[in-house]
């Protein structure tokens, strides 16, 4: 077979960082704490050849489709573009099958487009459209449009003044965390049962578990020495950071405010970018990612080969 991919672990790690940082456009699709975390759900596995680096969704496959990301490299080089391309075309058709790529950029659907006319079905998926700000945006919630908000974070500090501590994760802090991140679960599962809410707890318990390693940074409130959130997240380049997780004692006022303005404050200052994520369709998500007014939403699109 052209393309030999190996299940995505520490091992491939800093290749992974390396074709993300480079090429990734800001996405957080490619980012190796994405696949390891949701490893159970994806499947993730990869492969490095000539210069480019595959992605294939292994669990995504059906018996007529092959789930893949697309491939990284340098994409000045066209022609090696479309090697990438038809080497992936041949690893779906060795097995009999057609490709699907997740989440392509526009940027990405255009070249296909180009490259390859009517061999592909392109089509703009909004539910994955990320959401991308300016940390200064975030942290100093400036003018009119974020008023509510700022007003929101300073009514939170102001209600719990002198009672509040906010302080980056260390290591020390992940059991206490992990506790906390149970009775959340618990707390939301009894009220919706959403199946979903119990694979982004297998994917959070695995990225505690490996905070250091996955190269993740946060933060922990507490009040009166017991938590009430904590948010982290992890660079997808040396300008941008993810976004990953968010979680608060909804008894505590405007503790979700909170996080969403405390997690960039504590980046890196050469931070210069917030990538927030998708929303996944779900309305609450969008409406709340809108009302922060993203600099930009990075449209995705569903790219599936077209029957011959």
């Amino acid at each position: 077979m052209n393309l030999k991919f190996k299940t995505v672990s520490f091992a491939e790690k800093e290749m992974i960082d390396r074709y993300a940082f480079l090429y990734g456009e800001r996405s957080c699709q490619h980012s190796f704490v994405s696949m390891f975390g949701h490893s159970e759900k994806y499947g993730d596995a990869v492969c490095e050849k000539d210069g480019w680096l595959y992605y294939c969704r292994r669990n995504l496959e059906t018996d007529r489709t092959r789930f893949y990301l697309c491939p990284l490299g340098d994409r000045e080089d066209s022609s090696g573009f479309i090697r990438a391309i038809e080497n992936i075309l041949e690893d779906a058709h060795s097995d009999g099958k057609k490709a699907r790529f997740e989440t392509v950029t526009k940027s990405v659907a255009e070249m296909l487009e180009t490259c390859f006319p009517n061999r592909f079905d392109i089509r703009p998926c909004r539910d994955f459209y990320e959401y991308i700000y300016s940390r200064e945006k975030l942290v100093k919630l400036p003018g009119k449009k974020m008023a509510k908000r700022r007003y929101q974070v300073n009514a939170c500090l102001r209600y719990y003044q002198g009672r509040l501590e906010i302080d980056p994760i260390t290591e020390s802090d992940i059991p206490e965390i992990k506790l906390f991140q149970e009775e959340w679960l618990r707390e939301r599962y009894e009220e919706n049962g959403n199946p979903e809410l119990l694979e982004e707890n297998g994917a959070i318990q695995r990225e505690l578990d490996e905070f250091g390693r996955c190269g993740l940074n946060g933060i922990i409130i507490r009040l009166e020495d017991e938590i009430v959130g904590y948010a982290y997240g992890v660079c997808l380049t040396d300008d941008c950071f993810d976004i990953l997780v968010e979680k608060g004692n909804r008894d505590i006022l405007h503790i979700y405010r909170l996080l969403k303005r405390e997690l960039p404050a504590h980046c890196n200052e050469k931070i210069q970018w917030i990538n927030w994520e998708e929303d996944v369709g779900d309305p609450g998500l969008r409406q709340i990612k809108t009302d922060y007014y993203p600099d930009k939403l990075m449209e995705k699109y569903i790219v599936e080969e077209l029957c011959e």
